[in-house]
């Protein structure tokens, strides 16, 4: 009787163990699941072969006691294909890494139900289909990457349970519906990116909840209402990137302590009113304030220099009115400086000259800056960025411009009240690749050492008091800016004629104008050499002979205009 009752028992027990997971079930389902993919020069078939134990096969880490698949890394391999839900079988598998690829179709439903899973990381492929809910009901999972996909539907409302979640990012999807109120069970989450979707509704104020949260991403989607009040109580969150939705309400309320040690706050085009609060000063830690594109009213706090770490202050278009405050000129931290399309009045503080290590010196189409521009701001040799346009700006621009500014990309100061001469020195700001003069009061004849900024793409002078030597010599130093693409010295009295040396301009050039510019003359023919040309704009001036026939050669000619002249002829067919 007792061998009978041992026989059973050995059977049972044999019957259990071969039917539970094994090593083999494990190489059964890495099988199944490289043959729905294709790697290059057939890397993935070459490396998984039976020949050796799937433990050493490229990408598959196994536990040492029992030889069990516990990580499957196969980041930026160019795998094609589909994920096989038979990866749902490595019941031991911790790790799932299949980045930078190329796979489509869904997510397996099954992988979320991994009792073992801490992550799982899939963004940068083309996979479609929702999101599995299974993934949010895994009570060991750490990460959740699913950004950069197609995948579309709702997130998940029902209950979540992912008590070890850290960081869900699934940001550059399709995604619709809400935040669900539920996000605030993930009490561990650190880093919750939902950018470039297309969620709607309110971010709930369950969010609050999330006591270790550090980086908040939800630009580029439809929410509405207020930010929640209690965001800014939460201390171990950094950075709050809320751009791009309608949101609305007041940027901080203004009363009791922020607690934050937030250092990004970005809000652009959002509608936010209000005017910048005090309280702003209790962010002693930030270094990044982005709030351009809203409805923020008021003036600029005076001691807008209690933000002692800023780099970059972005407030431009905003109805914000009243003057530049000197005390900005005391964060020497700034990089970054945008007040551009407000309402500001008033003249530009020298104090802003000390800011050593500006790169973006913004505050165009305000209008209403007068007076000169601070001598000390040609000297900031870091700046790469100086934009002026559109305000009533006077006096001249310092002789001296262009030899302390060896990084300078573009200056625009189109549309004030300058005067006097170009310095020539403007062309020692070798890196110099857009340049806006146009519409103020220079006179003078135009700089000649041109071919010292061989990155010159813009040029811009027109509308201005400028006269030039006997047949424009600038044109021959514009031969050696080989980028150019738009020139515009038209409205000048240059009072001269086109030397033929304008055939010498690149072939880069799509945009020529001169127009009323007192040019007599022929047209020369040299003009057929400028074959990247799409708009030639040579209208009311004196040009006189006939039309010449290489306007033929311009096969890329869009626009020309020749009206108000003495020319005869036609303009051939091909133009």
């Amino acid at each position: 009787m007792e061998e009978h009752i041992f026989l059973l028992i050995f059977l049972f027990f044999s019957a259990f163990v071969s039917a539970a997971p094994s090593n083999e079930t494990d190489q059964e389902a890495l099988l199944a699941f490289q043959n729905l993919i294709t790697s290059p020069n057939h890397f993935l078939a070459n490396n998984w072969t039976k020949n050796a134990s799937f433990c050493s096969w490229f990408g598959v880490t196994c536990s040492s006691k029992r030889q069990r698949v516990v990580a499957l890394n196969l980041p930026n391999l160019q795998l094609q294909g589909t994920i096989s839900p038979s990866l749902a079988n490595l019941s031991f598998l911790r790790e799932l890494n299949l980045e930078n690829n190329l796979f489509h179709g869904g997510i397996p439903y099954g992988l979320g139900h991994l009792p073992r899973l801490r992550v799982i990381d899939v963004k940068n492929n083309q996979l479609n289909g929702s999101i599995p809910t299974s993934l949010f009901q895994n009570r060991r999972v750490q990460v959740i990457s699913l950004a950069f996909n197609e995948l579309s539907g709702e997130m998940w409302r029902g209950p979540w349970y992912v008590p070890e979640l850290r960081v869900l990012n699934l940001r550059n999807n399709s995604l619709t519906g809400i935040i669900p109120p539920a996000i605030g069970n993930a009490t561990k989450l650190l880093n919750f990116s939902l950018s470039v979707n297309r969620i709607s509704g309110n971010i709930p104020k369950e969010i609050v909840n999330l006591s270790q949260l550090a980086v908040l991403s939800l630009t580029d989607n439809q929410l509405t209402g207020p930010i929640p009040e209690a965001l800014f109580n939460i201390s171990s969150l950094l950075s709050v990137s809320l751009g791009k939705n309608s949101l609305s309400g007041p940027l901080l309320v203004e009363k009791g302590n922020i607690l934050s040690h937030l250092e990004r706050l970005s809000l652009t085009h959002n509608q936010i009113s209000g005017r910048i609060p005090s309280n702003i000063c209790q962010l002693i830690q930030l270094k990044i304030l982005s709030i351009s594109f809203n409805n923020i009213t008021g003036e600029i706090p005076k001691n807008i220099d209690c933000l002692t770490k800023l780099e970059e202050f972005y407030i431009g278009n905003n109805p914000i009115d009243g003057t530049i405050p000197t005390s900005l000129g005391n964060i020497s931290t700034l990089r970054n400086l945008y007040c551009g399309s407000n309402s500001l009045e008033g003249p530009i503080p020298p104090e802003l000259g000390k800011l050593s290590n500006l790169i973006e010196f913004d505050f165009e189409e305000n209008y209403n800056l007068i007076g000169q521009i601070p001598e000390a701001i040609f000297n900031i040799s870091s700046l790469k960025h100086i934009a002026l346009t559109l305000n009533k700006l006077s006096g001249r621009i310092p002789t001296s411009t262009g030899l302390h500014l060896p990084n300078l990309l573009e200056l625009h100061l189109t549309g004030n009240e300058l005067e006097g001469e170009i310095p020539p020195h403007i062309t020692n700001a070798s890196k110099l690749e857009n340049l806006g003069l146009a519409h103020n009061f220079f006179s003078g004849t135009i700089p000649t050492h041109w071919g010292s900024l061989p990155d010159l793409r813009f040029l811009f002078l027109h509308d201005n008091q400028l006269t030039s030597e006997h047949e424009l010599p600038f044109f021959e130093s514009l031969a050696d800016c080989r980028m150019l693409q738009y020139l515009d010295v038209g409205y000048n009295p240059l009072n001269s004629i086109l030397p033929n040396s304008i055939g010498n301009l690149s072939s880069t050039i799509e945009f020529f104008e001169i127009s009323d510019a007192h040019i007599n003359g022929l047209i020369p023919t040299s003009i057929g050499n400028m074959s990247g040309l799409t708009t030639l704009v040579f209208q009311d001036n004196n040009f006189t002979g006939n039309i010449p026939p290489e306007f033929g050669k311009l096969k890329q000619l869009q626009g020309l205009y020749l009206n108000n002249n003495k020319l005869k002829g036609h303009v051939p067919e091909a133009v």
